[in-house]
């Protein structure tokens, strides 16, 4: 439950209006390609493509980044190169916590390689895996085909699980998938990936203990999409990972030594495998990279209410060890830590209908080693980056039966401004420093009509960028950055609603009001220019005996600046229309149930670019397909 202390991702009653949670029901129902499609389905969110080492760039609101947690196990910068091959049909939930005052659910700097310490997180997305609820066993199939010549795609899954016991003081479960996804290209667009996916979980509970596991490996390539220049050319540039190897592992504990007080333990690894080709497609040249990676970490919080008040005290620690060459450097070698610790409260007052909370958050950077640069491997050695901090503060106030107001507050001093290599070229670089507020009120008017109105403020005080200089060390190319004081601020309007048993819609709308970069008194405005300024999201679905209909569209509005390690580039991006929509229909064979699901994607078959780099990364088109999916 939302509200339990034994949840371990429970989020503050002030933090949910900001909170969207995607069900498996709802992933079944948008049918989206991959779990960045499915994101980009969010209400506020803007998904765009770069197509080299960083392929996916995921912003909220006009900006911020996010730390992913998947059952517990936090996970790296390479996140973006990970989360693409993970089956959607593996997905029980995925929660997105915007702008979270929520402190005890994960590190508020990205953990990793000494460059992650940049920034201060906007938030998380938390994925929980499917657990079984019976005796069940599902097999999935699906052929799509995108327009323009591709090869057909296909995506197999198989899931197993039972329950084990029935006391609801000694019970478990068990449960397994392997899947095989492969969508292959052509050499005009080198947009192929391919994946063989393992996970096995399992859990048991004995009294008042709970206890969890999860493993997750995952093998597979990716080729980094060709860019097509102004002049309609291809880049000859050929990018490609073969292969990517991951694996997540995790476990969580939960001790309730009473209704009112819960320990909460979790301990999870990450590794991260993988080689990286350069090479081109007009001459025979090639190079080979391998890098590895691999993080650990724990997590201990206890839970304890006394009366209408809840204390939530906890720790993290992680430690993450890198080494090889990418396309960043010629070397890399780091080992690194991060430990935090946070504690809040949570206090209801009269009869619950006002939620008051403030909570503080500290999280520290140990770095044991960070090179570029064999002959630099004992330089470095045991320094402790100056520590982020952040206080925040929340509110939910309900007016009456069918209205709520809820206010938010987060100051944030990252303590650092990134690794070694991080350089300007003109001065000196500053620790990042961020304030966010929020408001919203929030109606239960009808079934048909809840709708909720938030305003956000976001100001972030030297803000990294990367310049388009460079300089060489050890063999390897930087990038100068420079920093800039920037302020986001919108509104978003979201309004949901069931409309008689058999149809619910949902529809949102995001409009930044300002984005403003501010550098030696001159304020640069990017609304319009490198960020867009209006996001809509309209999802309907309408079932009828049998048959379930599912539309869900998506605009965008334009921009024309795109700044990448390239440079900055003007472009036209952005400004399109996004229609996506199945129809699927249940055949009952008992025991068994079959689901047939016709579906397309981007169906008005928009020729749309979120980014310039080496050229336009256009999205590949209308494509439709088949999915046939039993279940037992």
């Amino acid at each position: 439950m939302p509200d339990s202390p034994t949840n371990p991702y429970r989020v503050e009653s002030s933090a949910r209006f900001g909170t969207e949670v995607f069900t498996q029901e709802d992933i079944q129902n948008l049918k989206p390609g991959d779990v960045n499609d499915l994101l980009d389905k969010a209400t506020g969110m803007n998904v765009t493509y770069q197509g080299r080492r960083s392929p996916f760039f995921i912003e909220t609101r006009g900006g911020g980044s996010f730390t992913y947690i998947i059952d517990g196990a936090v996970l790296p910068p390479s996140v973006n190169r990970i989360l693409y091959k993970l089956p959607l049909a593996a997905i029980e939930e995925l929660q997105i916590v915007r702008g979270s005052t929520s402190l005890t659910l994960g590190p508020s700097i990205p953990i990793g390689a000494s460059g992650s310490g940049s920034g201060l997180n906007t938030g998380f997305i938390i994925i929980r895996t499917k657990q079984p609820r019976k005796t069940e066993a599902v097999l999935t199939g699906s052929v799509e085909k995108s327009i323009g010549g591709h090869p057909i795609a296909t995506d197999v899954n198989l899931y197993l699980g039972t329950r084990l016991g029935d006391s609801p003081k000694i019970n478990g479960y068990v449960g397994g998938m392997a899947s095989m996804m492969d969508r292959p290209s052509q050499d005009s667009w080198f947009d192929g990936r391919n994946a063989d996916n393992g996970m096995g979980n399992a859990g048991f509970t004995i009294g008042k203990f709970n206890m969890n596991f999860m493993g997750w490996t995952s093998s597979g390539n990716f080729e980094m999409q060709r860019g097509v220049k102004y002049d309609g050319t291809l880049d000859n540039m050929k990018w490609y990972y073969d292969p990517l190897q991951s694996t997540v592992l995790s476990t969580d504990m939960t001790m309730r030594w009473s209704p009112n007080q819960t320990t909460l333990l979790n301990v999870f690894k990450t590794t991260y495998d993988q080689k990286e080709y350069v090479e081109s497609f007009i001459n025979s040249s090639s190079s080979m990279r391998k890098y590895k990676e691999e993080t650990r970490g724990i997590g201990l919080r206890h839970n304890a209410r006394f009366w209408n008040t809840l204390i939530q005290l906890g720790g993290q620690m992680s430690e993450s060890e890198g080494l090889g060459p990418n396309l960043s450097s010629n070397y890399n070698r780091y080992d690194t830590s991060v430990m935090g610790w946070s504690a809040s409260v949570e206090q209801k007052l009269f009869n619950d209908r006002l939620v008051l909370d403030a909570g503080y958050r500290q999280d520290q950077k140990h770095i044991d080693n960070s090179s570029t640069s064999a002959a630099k491997d004992s330089a470095n050695n045991d320094v402790d980056m100056d520590p982020a901090k952040i206080y925040a503060l929340g509110a939910r106030w309900r007016i009456m039966d069918i209205v709520a107001l809820n206010g938010r507050y987060y100051h944030g001093e990252q303590g650092t401004s990134g690794d070694f290599d991080m350089r300007s070229q003109t001065g000196e670089l500053h620790p990042e420093k961020q304030d966010r507020m929020e408001f919203a009120i929030e109606s239960d008017f009808k079934a048909y009509f809840r709708p909720m109105l938030t305003w956000f403020n976001i100001k972030t005080d030297n803000q990294k960028t990367a310049t388009n200089t460079t300089y060489t060390l050890d063999s390897g190319t930087y990038y100068y950055y420079t920093e800039a004081d920037n302020l986001r601020r919108g509104v978003e309007l979201m309004i949901k609603g069931d409309i008689l048993k058999n149809t619910s819609y949902s529809v949102s709308w995001t409009r930044m009001l300002k984005n403003e970069d501010t550098k030696n008194g001159v304020t640069t405005d990017n609304n319009g220019v490198s960020k867009p300024k209006n996001l809509y999201t309209l999802e309907i679905s309408h079932k009828w005996r049998d048959y379930r209909a599912n539309l869900s569209i998506k605009k965008v509005d334009s921009w024309y600046s795109s700044t990448s390690a390239m440079g900055t580039a003007e472009a036209d991006l952005g400004d399109y229309t996004r229609v996506d929509a199945n129809i699927k229909r249940l055949f009952h064979l008992k025991p068994c149930l079959l689901t047939a699901t016709l579906y397309g994607r981007n169906l008005g078959d928009e020729r749309y670019a979120t980014r310039y780099s080496t050229g336009y990364y256009y999205d590949r088109g209308r494509t439709v397909g088949m999915e046939l999916s039993l279940a037992y």
